[in-house]
């Protein structure tokens, strides 16, 4: 779902977007709930100054053993806590940033005015001009066609089994997540994580960034393409600090 990230130049290509006045081709970059690092990783190899913030320790190690794996760990930090309170977690780390990316559906778990306030600091740790996107996120018109309700993936050795519950009238999914772990042709459970997140329109989420303090430039449905969004596609909105 997120391979396009692997490709480093698809953001770092949008970050001259044409409809900015910025030219961004390196700089400092955050990254809002980062998992295990997959996008700072990735944009620290292609030479951003990247800094991580998540909640889970035990994402954030395999982060930082992946950053040391990939020669990048002196391009990027990784720093532990909630992102609703995000001045006191990056606390004495170097800004203003010149990029922020909030990647897949990282967004919707508490209320409106909490997220309102998560993209708000965001926009008081970057300097006029950054840009911001919000990559793969899931969005209503395409919840109300194209939902499924299990899936699966694997990356390496992990297997994560995914099952889904929509209301569709208050625009609410349930998700849970099953993780296992190959061991030959068996896999070994380890853990279940029970989720619930409000999902967004476009022109919520567009009207919730004009509140925190961004510009809205444009939506697509694919950013290695640029193509627009549809009702089919997931939303990639990007967005210039005002």
């Amino acid at each position: 779902m997120l391979d396009f990230l692997l490709r480093s130049d698809v953001i770092s290509r949008m970050c001259c977007f044409p409809q900015s006045r910025a030219l961004i081709f390196s700089g400092k970059l955050l990254d809002l709930c980062c998992g295990n690092g997959r996008v700072s990783i990735c944009m620290a190899k292609k030479g951003f100054k990247s800094v991580g913030v998540y909640i889970a320790k035990a994402f954030l190690e395999d982060a930082k053993r992946k950053a040391e794996e990939n020669g990048v760990s002196h391009l990027v930090t990784f720093a532990e806590g909630d992102v609703r309170k995000l001045r006191q977690v990056l606390g004495r780390v170097q800004k203003p940033f010149d990029v922020v990316i909030s990647a897949w559906t990282s967004i919707g778990y508490y209320s409106e005015h909490a997220d309102i306030n998560i993209f708000s600091q965001a926009r008081g740790l970057s300097r006029k001009g950054t840009i911001l996107f919000i990559t793969e996120t899931v969005h209503t018109e395409y919840l109300s066609i194209k939902f499924s309700p299990t899936s699966h993936s694997e990356i390496d050795n992990m297997v994560m089994l995914e099952e889904r519950k929509c209301d569709q009238i208050k625009a609410r999914a349930n998700t849970s997540w099953t993780f296992y772990r190959k061991r030959g042709k068996n896999l070994e459970f380890i853990d279940r994580a029970d989720i619930e997140n409000h999902v967004y329109s476009p022109s919520e989420l567009s009207s919730l960034l004009t509140k925190a303090g961004w510009n809205n430039l444009a939506f697509y449905g694919n950013l290695s393409t640029s193509a627009p969004m549809t009702p089919l596609t997931h939303l990639n909105l990007v967005a210039e600090a005002l």
